[in-house]
């Protein structure tokens, strides 16, 4: 093999090398190996052995490509483990290696559409599937975690998904309803972050409509996340530092 195709094949191979680094990073939504790379990633960035007790974001996309979590939320210890095309049955899936081992004061959930896209049958059918697997999955994790906080955010209403917006509309009002008789969920209805009734605020998302750009997620943070943060920790005992 000759010394240039050697190093054609380094060079093919460290792009490719980048490129999928460039892909975990981002939280494009994964499947196969991909998602099982971006887990790794999740769980080499924050060490359970140093980061028990903290605030722990777990969710699809629109987590997973908030790179500035940490700083937009500072000072509150954030974790962000969320990873692209997560629905509901991945969380439960990962849990034993995403969620319980870091023994969080507050759990900060976002699922969506992910969910409903899966789900077969009427709008009907799919908002009780839908249910049932949420109250069962808190049920579980909070039999796990019984000094926990959960939060709990809408799902967001997002223009590149309209088909779905009356279903997200009433699996949010069930979620809040919920949260609202359960002592350990907090709900946070978001919304008219994204939707006045009429249009969506598309000024808010990237190309796709799926998901929130810069101002979007700093949007996210200040007028509905910080302030749900501040009220769990007060439940939940966390230090804000």
């Amino acid at each position: 093999m000759s010394k240039k195709l050697i190093f054609v094949l380094i060079l093919v191979g460290f792009v490719a090398a980048v490129a999928l680094t460039g892909l975990i990073l981002a939280g494009v939504n994964y499947f196969g190996p991909l998602k099982s790379l971006a887990i790794s990633h999740i769980t080499n960035k924050y060490d359970k052995t140093k980061t028990q007790g903290q605030i722990v974001f777990y969710g699809a996309s629109n987590f997973a490509r908030w790179s500035d979590m940490e700083t937009d939320l500072a000072p509150y210890p954030v974790q962000n483990h969320g990873f692209g095309g997560s629905a509901d049955k991945d969380l439960v899936y990962y849990a034993d290696v995403l969620l319980f081992p870091y023994d969080p004061k507050v759990v900060v959930f976002q699922t969506g559409s992910n969910d409903y896209v899966q789900i077969t049958g009427t709008d009907e059918e799919k908002i009780q599937t839908c249910m049932d697997n949420k109250r069962a999955m808190y049920a579980s994790f909070h039999e796990k975690l019984p000094d926990a906080v959960f939060v709990v955010m809408s799902g967001l209403l997002l223009p590149g998904r309209s088909e779905y917006l009356d279903l997200t509309l009433k699996i949010n009002e069930e979620l809040q309803a919920l949260c609202d008789e359960t002592d350990y969920m907090l709900f946070v209805d978001a919304n008219a972050m994204t939707y006045d009734g009429t249009s969506f605020k598309t000024e808010l998302f990237g190309k796709d409509g799926i998901h929130l750009n810069r101002d979007g997620q700093i949007l996210w943070a200040d007028e509905y996340i910080l302030p749900a943060l501040e009220q769990a920790c007060a439940l939940a005992g966390c230090d804000a530092s």
